[in-house]
């Protein structure tokens, strides 16, 4: 049973913030609520939540709305995104705006609670990661989650930083897609999803890794990912 962490459910739907929270409840967690963005950024605020469970189509402020917010502010709050919307171009924007994990309605109450668990074990991990990274022209902080690419600094999401790091730890070794969705999720690997891909993706904007031959980050068909370091990239833990 859990030590009672406050979760916010962000939803303009009744029925689902009574089924979600019935279900957190069960499990130990601590309910709020928020019936649109507004309302969600003044919880956010105010009660801190350790995590975030975000709809996306709300009236007043929408989901994505509030997930800039909290990013641009420099809130690293854990967000699942949880909606209707299922196409690759919704959980493509969720993802790059911030959020750190995307469930798409209708979904199976005992996943919620994996992905839930995951983030949450994530945010509370003890282990000290790699805190630099340099490759070529790019340097990333993994402790500040911010990366320097040509001299511009952007910053990196939760998730981001975790698959680099794992990524790291193994440089010039493949990493398999199961190992990658059971070290930085939490929950086993479904053949069918493409929230890894749509992550290293965006982390490959970020280090102007874009391009039909990424430099660093390289597919291992039939694997999974693998960080080249032969340029060199020089991980440091001061």
């Amino acid at each position: 049973m859990n030590t009672l962490e406050r979760i916010l459910i962000v939803d303009d739907d009744p029925m689902v913030r009574a089924v979600v929270g019935s279900c957190l409840v069960r499990q130990g967690y601590r309910v709020l609520e928020a019936a649109d963005g507004e309302q969600a950024m003044e919880r956010i605020v105010r009660e801190k939540p350790a995590l975030v469970v975000l709809d996306i189509e709300m009236p007043r402020v929408g989901g994505l709305a509030v997930l800039s917010r909290l990013r641009e502010s420099g809130n690293l709050t854990p967000v699942l995104i949880v909606s209707s919307r299922s196409h690759v171009d919704d959980r493509v924007n969720g993802l790059s705006l911030g959020a750190d994990d995307y469930l798409t309605k209708p979904f199976n109450q005992e996943e919620l609670l994996a992905r839930i668990r995951a983030l949450l074990r994530r945010q509370a991990a003890t282990e000290t990661p790699i805190q630099r990274l340099q490759f070529g022209d790019v340097e990333v902080a993994l402790d500040k989650r911010t990366a320097v690419c040509k001299g511009r600094t952007t910053r990196l999401s939760r998730t981001e930083c975790a698959i680099l790091d794992l990524l790291a730890r193994y440089a010039g070794t493949p990493v398999s897609r199961e190992r990658l969705f059971d070290l930085v999720w939490g929950y086993t690997y479904l053949p069918e999803t493409r929230t890894l891909d749509t992550h290293v993706w965006r982390l490959r904007k970020k280090i102007g890794d874009t391009g039909e031959e990424p430099r660093w980050i390289k597919n291992v068909p039939g694997v999974g990912y693998q960080l080249d370091c032969s340029e060199p990239a020089a991980p440091s833990s001061v």
